[in-house]
């Protein structure tokens, strides 16, 4: 409708609700108009949430701190033993500006630590930096403060029973004993302990390492003990006598035997 017609409906209601009053008496009083509803203001728009920072590499400090040293000192690593060859070539690519300093790959556990200890204030080269030695000499080596408390990444993941809560020592392999043989020299290969006690292995047994230096050794002579049915410290007992009795028969050759001895025929003594 346009708004002229607009107003003349406006005043003819006017008129009526006037004529109806004057007809009706006392008039009531007009209904309250409604405020209209307050206008709501807008919600308040929330702030963007900042955005988060990225959580520091916590390898970062450390690495910075390496390179700035320059190099990192191993020792009785061999590169063909669990497989550190490859952890070694991964390391350098990983962390440019790293030397890594290999010492005596063929080192016992005894001769790690006493090579921490010989080092033990001196920053140069010849202070270890990573041992690779028995978890059975790890908690006594700890309690001798010979190594500094460092958690890796999975040490959520480690068994509580081959680590130390405090992080000074953790087991970061195991292995299975088992006999190594030249089958070109040796044609009847041992299956047990107790083979190797016979006349035809005269002169061809070694052990890999010293007993009283190397855990894989001294377990070895453990295992020997196991095998005759002793068990516990008795089983230790029993391992050296089981290899005293080798070495009186002649079968054992006192030399550090290892994949290079049974290689070259030292183990067996081709003679």
């Amino acid at each position: 409708m346009n708004k002229k017609f607009a107003f003349q409906l406006l005043a003819l209601f006017v008129i009526v609700a006037t004529l109806l009053s004057a007809c009706g008496g006392t008039p009531e009083a007009p209904a309250a108009t409604e405020e209209p509803a307050a206008t709501e203001e807008p919600a308040a728009t929330e702030e963007p949430a900042a955005t988060e920072e990225p959580a520091p590499d916590p390898m970062a400090e450390l690495y910075e701190a390496a390179k700035a040293e320059g190099m990192l000192t191993t020792i009785a690593l061999p590169l063909d033993w669990c497989n550190y060859g490859a952890m070694y070539e991964g390391f350098k690519a990983k962390y440019p500006g790293i030397e890594i300093n290999a010492l005596d790959p063929g080192a016992g556990s005894a001769e790690e630590l006493e090579a921490i200890r010989a080092n033990k204030d001196n920053p140069g080269p010849q202070a270890p930096d990573v041992v690779d030695i028995g978890i059975g000499l790890a908690p006594d080596a700890a309690a001798e403060g010979l190594f500094q408390a460092y958690k890796v990444s999975t040490w959520d993941d480690i068994p509580d029973g081959a680590k130390d809560a405090d992080g000074y020592w953790y087991g970061d392999y195991y292995g299975v004993l088992s006999f190594s043989v030249n089958t070109s020299l040796v044609s009847n290969p041992p299956s047990e302990y107790a083979d190797l006690l016979k006349p035809e292995y005269k002169g061809q047994i070694a052990l890999s390492g010293d007993p009283l230096t190397s855990n894989a050794a001294a377990l070895t002579v453990w295992a020997a003990g196991l095998s005759t049915g002793a068990t516990g410290e008795e089983a230790a007992q029993a391992g050296l006598e089981y290899f005293k009795q080798l070495n009186e028969a002649g079968n054992f050759v006192p030399i550090d035997g290892d994949s290079r001895t049974v290689g070259v025929g030292e183990t067996p003594d081709p003679d």
